[in-house]
């Protein structure tokens, strides 16, 4: 019943996010929130397929849910107010970046950064001074990850690429000697 509640409003702004509407330029955004609360309209018809609702989002939405005995590990051994900082700004900033690229490209929003904002605080030490997160973060997610396509078209791991970044322009923070 909620899921129809649901359906139903996403249905009735949809006129707002296609062409001609006021909220045009937004149309990857609306569509990203409609396909992540439910399932695509789009089926496989033919091939070797598996011929069920999961894509590519649900699927790395499972990674996440995967990952989150390491964010409770952490949590436990460093505290849940010294990690949440380090998943907020990875999250803010990469998503931001993923928003705003899939808007200027006049694409879907890649659902490849739920996972990578996960791994990211889990490769840096915490002690990192968040600043030095949101530029790796940056670096990693344009020039590692947007410049070649996004999702499934980069070369290099964005996690890893953040972490190799800031060891190479910030060695100190990273080796934990902060001087």
């Amino acid at each position: 019943m909620e899921e129809n509640r649901l359906r139903q409003y996403m249905d009735s702004i949809r006129p707002k996010f296609e062409e001609g509407g006021r909220l045009h330029w937004l149309h990857s955004t609306y569509d990203a929130f409609d396909t992540f609360l439910s399932v695509p309209g789009t089926l496989t018809t033919r091939g070797s397929h598996i011929r069920d609702c999961l894509d590519l989002k649900r699927i790395m939405f499972t990674v996440v849910i995967a990952l989150l005995p390491c964010f409770v590990a952490s949590c436990i051994k460093y505290g849940f107010f010294t990690i949440l900082p380090l998943y907020l700004v990875s999250y803010i900033t990469g998503l931001a970046i993923e928003f705003a690229s899939a808007q200027i490209r006049h694409r879907e929003v890649s659902e490849g950064y739920l996972v990578t904002g996960m791994i990211i605080p889990m490769t840096v030490p915490v002690t990192i001074p968040l600043w030095m997160l949101a530029l790796a973060v940056a670096f990693a997610v344009i020039v590692g990850k947007e410049a070649f396509g996004g999702t499934g078209m980069n070369i290099w791991n964005p996690a890893l690429l953040t972490r190799a970044f800031l060891f190479f322009s910030y060695p100190n923070s990273m080796s934990g000697s902060q001087t």
